[in-house]
């Protein structure tokens, strides 16, 4: 493979290089699955990972960075922080790696280079739900075209891409006139975003940043908002022994969960986003972590004294806080009329931050620049459309200030049992990922 890449011609030495390197592609990424880095808040376990990933960035040569989220001064006054997380008290930090671009060259074009960051999280969502029947969250194992295992897709699979693509060209000779970023950040999941503020405002942000969520191979400058809460039901407990009735919280339950429902269709029907077409991007509410009882509450066999749903309901970009709860609040009071839902007293609290949408306009130059090196790396013309989940993409475009970008491999039982990544997704956006690096930074 020749030293210098800039020449766009020689993309079939690139897509060689990859194809030559694969089995150790797919080897590093089997080894990064077998690290357990789960996060359970206020914990997490992502110390063993991420300190995997600083030694491999430091193997290859890059200047890293590492820190801890409340290293950074006054971040917990920041809107953006949430509350109730540890970090250095569970070694959880974050790895920046930098590979600085060629200050030597003098040709006059290091201006119109970009830099670049590509971020991923280090921690994965807990083994948890199982039965686990293919493989065990850990134990890595290719069938079929599948690497199983947790983190697999979300998003290890997108890291490997990642560090790849800046391992294999450092390795060539190839010197950037940009300046590239890899970066391994904590605590993502579970509405988290606390690893991603603290990298904005260490100063690790760039002309582009390239976000490796298991997007299904599409390009996604755009990703969905969440709200996040409870809903109680609260009523009286004991036992009808004497014969009045003691309405029942669960049975409230059960009408605020018919309700919701009724609300996911209308909150679906009346909104909209040219970016999220399809049944598959529509808005959704997820309801999960039924209970009756506090943590430290013994339960008694009756009737308890409150029930508690707790939910998310997803938005489009454009969407702010108190708009969605002006009218989510509204709804929930013109409930508390229905002929059920009287006997009991029913409040809507908040639980975790709101998980910003946000959107980089497709006519953007970073945009563009992904689009291209998509084409031109895999010779298909990419799929441009809105991300039908939440992350931390609104952390990289309203605090980093960065045009952002999510492109991520395909995929399946994210968060559930058997969750696995296609193994060529994974080859092909490395060279997507790569030949962004030669179009963009050389």
């Amino acid at each position: 493979m020749k030293k210098d890449m800039r020449n766009f011609h020689e993309i079939e030495d690139l897509k060689d290089l990859i194809k030559s390197n694969k089995k150790k592609i797919i080897d590093w990424l089997r080894e990064a699955i077998s690290i357990p880095s789960e996060n359970k808040p206020p914990a997490g376990n992502e110390s063993k990972f991420q300190r995997f990933i600083s030694e491999e960035c430091k193997n290859i040569g890059l200047e890293v960075d590492e820190y801890f989220p409340t290293d950074i001064s006054d971040i917990e006054d920041h809107p953006f922080w949430l509350r109730g997380r540890g970090y250095s008290e569970y070694n959880r930090f974050n790895v920046d790696a930098v590979w600085d671009g060629d200050v030597s060259d003098t040709s006059g074009e290091t201006e119109n280079a970009l830099s670049i960051i590509f971020s991923g999280h280090g921690d994965v969502a807990p083994r948890e739900p199982g039965p686990w029947k293919i493989t065990s969250p850990f134990d890595p194992l290719l069938e079929g075209g599948k690497l199983y295992g947790r983190g697999s897709a979300d998003m290890k699979g997108g890291l490997a891409a990642a560090f790849w693509a800046i391992k294999l060209l450092k390795e060539s000779g190839f010197r950037p006139k940009g300046r590239v970023v890899f970066e391994s950040v904590v605590d993502e999941e579970y509405a988290g975003g606390n690893g991603t503020l603290a990298a904005r405002l260490r100063g690790f942000n760039a002309d582009l940043a390239v976000v490796p969520e298991p997007t299904g191979m599409q390009i996604c400058p755009a990703s969905m908002g969440a709200f996040l809460g409870d809903i109680f039901v609260r009523g009286q407990a004991g036992m009808p022994y004497t014969g009045h009735e003691i309405p029942n919280p669960v049975y409230g339950l059960g009408r605020v969960i018919e309700r919701f429902k009724i609300f996911e269709k209308e909150w679906s029907e009346s909104n909209g986003h040219p970016l999220f077409p399809g049944e598959g991007k529509k808005l959704r509410v997820v309801l999960y972590g039924l209970s009756s009882a506090e943590k430290t509450e013994f339960i008694q066999m009756g009737i308890p004294s409150f029930s508690k749903l707790s939910w998310i309901v997803w938005c489009y970009p454009g969407m702010d806080e108190k708009t969605f709860y002006s009218r989510f609040l509204k709804y929930w009071d013109e409930c508390k009329r229905d002929g059920e839902l009287q006997k009991y007293d029913v409040t809507v609290e908040k639980t975790y931050h709101f998980v910003r949408p946000f959107e980089t306009p497709i006519d953007n130059k970073g945009v563009k620049l992904v689009i291209q090196a998509f084409k031109s790396f895999s010779g298909k013309e990419p799929s441009v459309e809105g991300a039908p989940f939440s992350c931390d993409l609104g952390v990289y475009g309203e605090v980093g200030h960065m045009p952002s970008v999510l492109l991520g491999p395909r995929g399946e039982n994210l968060h559930g049992a058997d969750e696995y990544v296609l193994v060529d997704d994974v080859i092909n956006l490395t060279g997507i990922f790569a030949t962004i690096i030669l179009l963009g930074t050389g």
